[in-house]
């Protein structure tokens, strides 16, 4: 198969499951269900919009803007209703995964792919429109950036010291009405050390120059480029899913009084918000190291400062 066809081949198969599922009855989903966003047709209308869009992108060469904004709507809706797939990523991992819970994990699981490579396609589709390299998404004219030895701009800063901030205020709320797990136990150990690797270590290396070139106290690896994808696949995923499970999801609960009484009104007020305000400032800061981490375009001549 082409590997252009592989999201239509994928989200025909999400479709035709949903279909399947609206008429004769979906299967049991542990927890709140496939999705949050309700209704029986609603993840077939995104699916199919999605589908829509990618056959448009493999029509021409050149797309006009309209079928790129409609190619990211569709694909960031996708994902929007599989977000949920992060907490069935989070229940394997400490060890609260059940087999009941198989079918929410492989339809999420596809959701979240077929939103993923709509996106990629629809990034194709952008910088074509663009008349911008399909390799790196540079246009002819544009400065080659600051590179991995440059200063992060304010914005960056913000966004990762907001990040920090936000899980502290989050933790704060924790401590002062005592944590619900014994500090003993292997789990909380392992969710303890993640919580503050997701944040501090992880916004702060958004932003810091050691998060892209290793500093001088790591003896082996000293000057050499941090490899990306260690940084950006914990920060998109981390920060897509506290802000929309919290900012999205959350925060309607929040308003529509859903919370029910055992849950004070300062405690959601430092919660809710404090997840919400993290995950966008590690998107936030993200966006920079996504940029000043490009790797050099083997079509171009040019490197960034602190690249060569």
């Amino acid at each position: 198969m082409r590997p252009k066809l592989l999201p239509a081949f994928l989200l025909a198969a999400y479709t035709a499951i949903h279909i399947w599922w609206a008429l004769a009855g979906a299967p049991h989903f542990d927890s709140f269900g496939e999705s949050f966003i309700p209704g029986a047709w609603t993840p077939v209308a995104i699916a199919s919009a999605a589908l829509a869009a990618n056959l448009l992108f493999l029509r021409s060469i050149r797309h006009d803007w309209a079928v790129v904004v409609f190619g990211w709507a569709a694909g960031i809706g996708m994902v929007l209703y599989s977000f949920m797939f992060a907490l069935d990523l989070a229940s394997i991992l400490f060890g609260e995964f059940t087999a009941s819970g198989s079918t929410g994990l492989l339809i999420r699981g596809l959701g979240v792919t077929c939103g993923v490579l709509t996106l990629l396609r629809a990034v194709a589709a952008q910088r074509r429109a663009r008349g911008a390299c399909s390799r790196c998404g540079r246009s002819p004219a544009a400065h080659p950036g600051s590179g991995r030895g440059g200063s992060a701009p304010w914005w960056a800063y913000a966004g990762a010291y907001g990040a920090l901030a936000g899980a502290v205020v989050r933790l704060a709320a924790e401590l002062v009405t005592g944590l619900p797990w014994s500090p003993t136990e292997p789990e909380t150990v392992v969710f303890l050390i993640l919580y503050a690797a997701a944040g501090s270590l992880l916004p702060l290396a958004l932003a810091h120059r050691w998060g892209r070139i290793w500093p001088r106290w790591v003896l082996p690896l000293a000057g050499r480029h941090v490899p990306r994808w260690i940084v950006l696949v914990p920060a998109f995923l981390v920060g897509g899913g506290l802000a929309a499970y919290f900012g999205l999801v959350g925060g309607t609960y929040a308003i529509l009084g859903d919370l029910g009484p055992a849950f004070p009104l300062w405690w959601i007020l430092m919660v809710i918000p404090g997840y919400t305000v993290w995950g966008i400032g590690l998107l936030v800061a993200a966006v920079f190291y996504l940029g000043a981490t490009k790797p050099p375009c083997p079509r171009t001549t040019w490197t960034g400062p602190g690249e060569g």
